[in-house]
């Protein structure tokens, strides 16, 4: 299976999850949970963690309306990385509000300003089903993408965020800790989790999946001590440490299983089907209780992307082949 199929939820829905934040549900392919973007607000100013990509920010309007804020008051952006389920639609928000500001990673910022090298790679990926997933993919100009600096602290809407880089799932990841709230807004580097469910997936897509960075990463949001986790793909869980342990030797016993398979001559067809049966038996008996647990998991995170990351990895490596053309 290589993509899961689409659902009916059309999204735009806002749930407070603290003093001033929302957590506005984008939809994505008709399913509730699997992208959120936060939205913090200030009497006079909004700010957004996460945009969703574009073909959701009708979505992503009606959930801040819903939250009782008018859109236009948005100045800020803070995106965790560039993939397009993550910032897809910063360049469409900024074509519309050209005083809004992006906050993103200095690795990831080039390809906010000229997303064609993004684009042409997804294309690769998703063929004719770009325009359905994501929409339009606008540069944002550059005079409206600002840096980030590891450790810097910015004011969002009211609230105050600390930056940490923390690569592993991409090389360019950034999390946002909130230390009044306790909070940190993870992006991808903690994981998927449907809030039915208490396993904890790590999305390992190509290219630059490393996990010794992720370990260290990982720690990191540990060591901040947070007492909540703010999960673009599951939304909010108050048990960060039984989730943190879990996820790196969920990524572990993944990478184990891709290993083994593309050792043995497994096509990344095969894989991305081990990967699957993998998922579904760790999702397990929750799956009876919240009969599209298995769709929301499969959006979030596509069991082919992992199986094209770990092929990557593990060739960049020496521990298998490099194979003669590109996986599909």
């Amino acid at each position: 299976m290589r993509e899961a199929a689409p659902g009916t939820f059309t999204g735009g829905t806002a749930m407070q999850v603290a003093e001033r934040i929302w957590a506005i549900d984008l939809g994505f392919q008709g399913w509730d949970r699997v992208v959120y973007a936060y939205l913090m607000a200030a009497p006079d100013e909004l700010a957004l963690i996460e945009t969703g990509p574009t073909s959701t920010l009708p979505a992503l309007r009606a959930g801040i309306e819903v939250a009782g804020f008018d859109p236009a008051q948005l100045t800020k952006i803070f995106v965790s990385h560039i993939h397009l389920d993550h910032s897809g639609g910063a360049g469409a928000i900024v074509r519309e509000q050209p005083d809004v500001q992006v906050f993103v990673h200095p690795v990831g910022a080039p390809h906010l300003i000229d997303p064609a090298r993004l684009v042409s790679s997804a294309g690769r990926l998703y063929g004719e089903r770009m325009d359905a997933l994501w929409g339009e993919v606008v540069p944002v100009p550059q005079d409206r993408v600002v840096p980030l600096a590891d450790g810097e602290t910015l004011e969002a809407a009211g609230h105050v965020l600390s930056v940490l880089f923390s690569p592993g799932h991409a090389s360019h990841h950034v999390a946002f800790w909130e230390p009044e709230l306790g909070a940190v807004f993870t992006g991808d580097v903690a994981g998927v989790r449907m809030p039915s469910s208490g396993y904890v997936l790590p999305p390992a897509p190509p290219p630059d999946l490393a996990p010794d960075d992720w370990a260290i990463s990982t720690e990191r949001l540990r060591q901040a001590g947070p007492r909540r986790l703010y999960l673009t793909h599951g939304g909010p869980f108050d048990d960060v440490s039984e989730h943190l342990e879990q996820l790196m030797p969920n990524l572990a016993r993944v990478e184990e299983i891709c290993r083994a398979a593309m050792l043995d001559g497994a096509t990344d067809e095969e894989v991305t089907a081990l990967i699957q049966t993998h998922t579904e038996e760790r999702i397990g008996t929750a799956a009876s209780a919240d009969p599209g647990i298995v769709q929301r998991y499969g959006w979030a995170s596509p069991s082919f992307l992992s199986a094209l990351g770990f092929r990557r990895l593990l060739s960049r490596r020496g521990e298998i082949p490099r194979q003669d053309r590109p996986a599909r």
